[in-house]
């Protein structure tokens, strides 16, 4: 195909993209001198092809790639773009090249070009981060140009899909589109709102595993944008959250999420860049499904109790177990985090266990599940140092009798109730409430200034520690201090705080890439 001549006046050049809709060639249009993306499509389906064709000719804005020529030869059939030289979404998060102004800025762009689309009666129906492209202008920043109509939904048009027919990305379409009803333009409005989360928070909310598990879930709501990013204005999380409701009746609308977009950047940072989106694999898929991570770690828990409690009789332990496991799997906001609260044991074990909070302000997304593990690692470490030994905190429990395995009520009377005592209840809230608190120092951006913070909320932390039980714990005061600075330098590492401007030459990307 390479060197080919297509069309009497296209030399094909190179090949830069396929999928399922096609195969993408840098070509050059010996006519008019210049360089021209081309696509070509196998004429299986003339009136599909030709709808992209369509869609495209009707557009003429300077955020969608404009189609310069369309025909067939023999069994394929030909779309020849501009070619636009930039980096997708996908690309430039993935590369650290992406800051949150930018998301907002390039969001804007995307808004007007649908804005454009839909008042011609053209739905897009795939809008993702792989088809949006940021280019740099000369000068003026970056602007995006929206690509791939190939789906697209012309009004007036008569349908070429099957009622109940799935056309799309999966993991960016909106529930009526998934289902395989009507895709208007509310539609489009949820598919860059999902888009735009995914860039600011990491990852798809809606994806899962697998597409089967992805289809089954859609339409459920989405954690809103603020639990990922808090720090984030307010009146743009609600202005996306607004934009993914599952109801396209109660669902914003364009213009809104636009207003919203402008409001915002002026108070968005534009030095560092957005958090890397979720996998290595360029899927930024999830490794497994959260509601089945979370009941597998609950059946799990449930069978080992059973086990304890009668085939080795230790009932005493199957209830201190399942108190103390079973809430982490359902409070933590993913499954593999649901085991911090052992961790809390382990740094009691080596007299550090006043470092727990920073740890789980280190490793947990919001402030309602920092809170409750760091309740829940109170109680891990009260109960679990006294059973095994390790210097029981402050005098607040002592260590149980002989056989309290075995025995629900002697480990009810011993283990459990110190637990809701004045001076256990304190060292809990305690807890809670500093793996929260460090959580908001965490999203300082500046390293010194939240360095700072943390060595503030470590004196905070210490001097409450000091009034619980008999004031006998021994996590000295330098511990708390050390781990809320390794906690706000790991946080500050994994913002990837590279300026965004340090950017690799722009490569050229179809405009109309395929899906």
């Amino acid at each position: 195909m390479v060197d080919e001549l297509v069309m009497g006046r296209f030399r094909l050049e190179e090949r830069i993209g396929s999928g399922g809709m096609g195969t993408v060639y840098r070509a050059f249009d010996e006519r008019l001198q210049r360089q021209v993306a081309l696509k070509e499509v196998m004429v299986g389906d003339p009136e599909r092809i030709a709808r992209e064709a369509q869609a495209a000719a009707r557009l003429n804005h300077p955020g969608i790639v404009s189609l310069f020529e369309f025909g067939i030869e023999g069994h394929r059939a030909l779309l020849v773009s501009e070619l636009v030289c930039g980096a997708t979404l996908d690309e430039l998060a993935r590369e650290g090249q992406l800051c949150d102004r930018d998301v907002a800025e390039l969001g804007w762009d995307v808004c007007e070009a649908l804005d454009h689309a839909h008042e011609r009666g053209v739905v897009h129906r795939d809008v993702k981060p792989q088809n949006v492209i940021a280019r740099d202008d000369a000068g003026a920043g970056r602007s995006a140009k929206l690509t791939d109509f190939g789906i697209a939904s012309l009004a007036g048009a008569p349908t070429l899909t099957a009622p109940g027919e799935v056309v799309g990305t999966l993991a960016y379409m909106s529930p009526e589109q998934a289902e395989g009803g009507h895709a208007g333009p509310e539609s489009d409005t949820y598919s860059l709102a999902l888009t735009l989360y995914e860039c600011w928070a990491g990852e798809n909310p809606a994806r899962r595993a697998s597409p089967a598990q992805t289809a089954r879930e859609k339409g459920s709501p989405l954690p809103p944008l603020a639990s990922y990013r808090p720090d984030l204005p307010a009146g743009l999380c609600d202005a996306v959250d607004a934009c993914l409701r599952p109801d396209p009746g109660d669902r914003a609308v364009l213009p809104e999420l636009q207003r919203a977009l402008e409001a915002s950047i002026p108070d968005l940072d534009h030095e560092y860049a957005v958090p890397a989106p979720a996998g290595s694999d360029g899927r930024g898929g999830r490794s497994f499904t959260p509601g089945l991570g979370r009941v597998a770690i609950a059946a799990a828990t449930a069978l080992l109790c059973v086990a304890l409690a009668h085939p080795a009789g230790l009932g005493g332990l199957a209830l201190l177990v399942a108190l103390l496991a079973l809430p982490a799997a359902f409070i933590a906001t993913s499954p593999e985090r649901a085991g911090l609260p052992a961790l809390a044991v382990a740094l009691g074990a080596v007299s550090a266990g006043g470092a727990y909070p920073a740890a789980v302000a280190a490793l947990e997304r919001t402030a309602v599940a920092r809170f409750a593990i760091g309740v829940l690692g109170w109680c891990w470490l009260l109960a679990a140092s006294a059973a095994l030994g390790i210097e029981p905190p402050a005098g607040l429990v002592d260590p149980p009798p002989a056989g309290w395995d075995a025995s629900v009520g002697t480990t009810a009377d011993s283990l459990l109730a110190p637990l809701v005592e004045t001076g256990s209840l304190i060292g809990m809230v305690s807890f809670g409430a500093a793996a929260a608190a460090l959580g908001r120092v965490l999203e300082i951006r500046h390293l010194a200034l939240a360095a700072l913070g943390a060595l503030v909320w470590a004196a905070a932390l210490a001097a409450v520690l000091r009034l619980v039980g008999d004031g006998g714990l021994h996590w000295a005061p330098l511990v708390i201090a050390t781990s809320a600075l390794l906690a706000a330098a790991a946080e500050h590492r994994a913002r990837a705080p590279r300026p965004v401007s340090a950017r690799r030459p722009a490569e050229a990307h179809e405009s109309a890439a395929p899906a």
